[in-house]
């Protein structure tokens, strides 16, 4: 039997390229499905129901992302539930709109020198910070040995402490990812160590 090598890999070649753009087809129709759907409940000011569009989803764009940060401000919850939606980009532009855009744009950038110093501004720091708020403030805490402010929540600080203990548990950078991603994908911490970098 007579091999031709040359044209087999070809064929492989072109077969591989025939996926790869069929793949970023998918992506992209998912997003863009995504994103119209949300300014559809948007425009009929279901907010609740646009937050459900591609919750499980890991595609995004900018412009999703910017629509689910508008609903969750719309809810209220900018603050609790940003980090359980795929984040890209810098947050940067978003400081001028202050409140929680202004805090949520700082973490994302992992900027929590600056999130601490503002967030006093607008919350007075206790347990009734929105989720990611306290997440991003024990995470703070253990990263400087004379914060700028001082905040204990031992729920929290247990989490973490789980979370960093089963970090040790996993060598393996693929397989740590994969098993802090099942238990705390969702987390401002998750999201500082291991996403949008």
């Amino acid at each position: 039997m007579n091999v031709n090598f040359r044209r087999l890999w070809q064929y492989s070649f072109a077969v591989a390229m025939l996926m790869f753009v069929i793949g970023i087809a998918i992506d992209f129709t998912d997003v863009t499905t995504y994103t119209r759907r949300m300014q559809g409940y948007m425009a009929e000011g279901d907010y609740a129901k646009a937050l459900q569009v591609g919750e499980r989803s890991d595609k995004t764009d900018r412009r999703l992302l910017l629509l689910r940060m508008e609903a969750l401000d719309h809810e209220h919850l900018l603050g609790e539930r940003l980090f359980i939606y795929p984040v890209i980009g810098r947050g940067g532009q978003l400081v001028h709109k202050g409140g929680d855009y202004e805090l949520c744009a700082y973490l994302i950038d992992k900027n929590l020198t600056r999130f601490v110093a503002v967030l006093p501004k607008y919350y007075a720091l206790d347990e009734q910070l929105p989720r990611h708020y306290r997440e991003a403030l024990v995470l703070y805490m253990h990263q400087h040995s004379n914060p700028a402010v001082v905040y204990h929540d031992n729920v929290m600080e247990t989490d973490y402490k789980d979370m960093q203990q089963q970090e040790r548990l996993y060598p393996d950078p693929k397989a740590r990812q994969m098993v802090l991603s099942q238990n705390y994908g969702g987390t401002y911490w998750y999201y500082y160590d291991y996403l949008n970098k």
